[in-house]
C-alpha cells in the first residue's frame, strides 16, 4: 500500500484514508499508474501497494475506508468512459414517459451513485456500517433552497444504505442536515472552510440526533463528517489581496499554516466538546521543496488526529512518486500550535479572521465567503458539462414524435 498514507493512518488510531472519486474508476487509474512507472522496480513496488489500496470485498486488506464523490467527479467519471454510458443514458431516456434533459441528468447521477455504493457495500456490511460509505453530493444549483435539497436527499438516501448525503455548508444546508440526521441519515457537510461553519454543522447534527432519539430512530450506524476543503482555503485570492494592501509579506508556508489553523481549532473543539462529527480533509496538496515541509504540510501537521483524508487520484500519484522524501510522522502533530508569529500575521487578514473565529460569520454569510464562491462556480461548471453530455445523448435518442423537454 502507499507507505506514506499507511503510515499516516498508523499515526492516529482514528485516522482514515478515503478515495475521492468513484471506486469504479480505481482499476483504470491503477493501470495507468503502473504503465507510467519509471522502471520495473518502481512498478513492482507500486503494484504491491495498490493491490492493498482499495479492496471493498476484503475490508481487512483495504487501506481505503470510504469514498467521496460529487457532481464534478461523477461528470469526470462519465466523460472518461462515454461509450459505456451512452447506451445506459439512452435506455434511461426510453423508460421515461415524458423524458427531459434535467430528469435524465438526475437519473444518470443517481445511477452513478448506485453503482459506487454497490461497489463499497461489502465493506459497509463487514464493518457493521463503520466503513464503506459513499458520500453523494446534492445538486449544487439548489444550495439556497432547503426544500429542493431535502427532496433530493431523501430520494438519494433510498438508493443504498451506505450512501452518506453530502450537503453544502450554507444556512439552508444546515437546516437540511438537521432534518436528515433526525431521520437517522448519515451526512457530510461540504463546501466548508471555516470554524463558524463547523459550529453550525455540529449544532445541526446534535439537534438532529436529539430529535432522532426522541422519535426512537436507530442511529447505531449513523455517521457524520465535516469536509474541510483545506487546499481551497489557502488558494483563496482574498488572503493574498488583503495581505498586499496591508504590506504584509505572506508566504506559501504561511497560507498552509492558515489552512491548518482552521483544522486544528476544529479538531480541538471536537476533543473538548465531544461533537459527534469527524473532520474530513479534501483538496489535499503536496508541497514544493522549501515550502516549509518535507512533502505535505497537510499530512505532516495533522498526523495523530481523529481525521479522515479523502485523496484525489492525482494527490495519491504525487505522494507515491515522492514518498521517500517523508520521514516518520509525529503522532502529536495535530495538537501542536501554529507558530505564534505566523498566526499573528494571519489575524491581520479579515478573511482569515472570519474563518478562524467561531463567531466570525453568520450562517447567511457562508455562501458569500471567497473559497465557497469559487468552488461553487467550479462545481456548477462541471455539472453543466455532464448535463450537456446527457443533452447530446438525449437529442440522438429522442424521435421527432416524442417531446424534447429542455428543462
Amino acid at each position: 500500500m502507499p507507505s506514506v498514507l499507511h503510515e499516516l493512518q498508523q499515526a492516529g488510531e482514528s485516522a482514515e484514508i478515503w478515495w475521492d472519486s468513484s471506486p469504479l474508476d480505481f482499476p483504470r487509474w491503477r493501470r495507468k499508474q503502473l504503465a507510467d512507472a519509471p522502471d520495473d522496480d518502481t512498478r513492482s513496488r507500486w503494484r504491491e501497494q495498490l493491490d492493498r489500496f482499495l479492496c471493498p470485498a476484503t475490508p481487512e486488506r483495504s487501506l481505503v475506508r470510504g469514498v467521496t464523490t460529487n457532481p464534478s467527479l461523477v461528470a469526470q467519471s462519465v466523460l472518461a468512459s462515454p461509450e459505456s454510458w451512452r447506451n445506459d443514458i439512452q435506455e434511461l431516456i426510453r423508460y421515461q414517459l415524458t423524458p427531459g434533459i434535467e430528469s435524465t441528468f438526475a437519473l444518470v447521477y443517481e445511477e452513478a451513485l448506485r453503482r459506487a455504493a454497490r461497489e463499497m457495500l461489502p465493506m459497509w456490511h463487514a464493518t457493521e456500517g463503520r466503513f464503506g460509505w459513499v458520500s453523494g453530493q446534492l445538486d449544487p444549483r439548489h444550495m439556497l433552497d432547503a426544500d429542493l435539497m431535502l427532496e433530493q436527499a431523501l430520494r438519494i438516501a433510498r438508493i443504498a444504505p451506505n450512501l452518506m448525503l453530502k450537503v453544502p455548508g450554507t444556512k439552508q444546508g444546515y437546516q437540511v442536515i438537521r432534518q436528515l440526521v433526525a431521520r437517522g441519515i448519515s451526512v457530510n457537510s461540504t463546501l466548508s472552510y471555516t470554524v463558524p461553519q463547523f459550529i453550525a454543522c455540529a449544532e445541526a447534527v446534535e439537534s438532529g440526533l436529539a430529535e432522532a432519539r426522541t422519535r426512537g430512530i436507530d442511529t447505531g450506524r449513523w455517521r457524520g463528517v465535516f469536509t474541510h476543503m483545506i487546499g481551497r482555503f489557502g488558494a483563496n485570492k482574498d488572503l493574498r489581496y488583503e495581505a498586499a494592501i496591508r504590506d504584509i509579506d505572506i508566504s506559501p508556508s504561511d497560507l498552509r499554516w492558515g489552512e491548518l489553523a482552521v483544522l486544528k481549532r476544529i479538531h480541538r473543539l471536537i476533543a473538548q466538546n465531544g461533537h459527534p462529527v469527524k473532520p474530513l480533509l479534501s483538496s489535499l496538496e503536496v508541497d514544493d521543496p522549501g515550502h516549509g515541509s518535507t512533502l505535505s504540510m497537510h499530512l505532516e501537521q495533522s498526523a495523530g488526529g481523529a481525521v479522515a483524508y479523502t485523496c484525489k487520484p492525482q494527490f495519491i500519484a504525487d505522494v507515491m512518486r515522492r514518498e521517500s522524501e517523508l520521514p516518520a510522522f509525529d503522532s502529536t502533530a495535530i495538537g501542536q500550535e501554529v507558530p505564534a508569529d505566523v498566526l499573528e500575521k494571519l489575524m491581520w487578514l479579515p478573511s482569515f479572521q472570519r474563518a478562524y473565529d467561531p463567531k466570525g460569520m453568520r450562517p447567511e454569510e457562508f455562501a458569500h465567503y471567497g473559497p465557497f464562491v469559487s468552488t461553487y462556480a467550479e462545481v456548477c461548471a462541471n455539472t453543466r458539462k455532464l448535463i450537456d453530455f446527457v443533452a447530446h445523448q438525449f437529442q440522438t435518442a429522442v424521435s421527432p414524435a416524442r417531446p424534447l423537454l429542455l428543462v
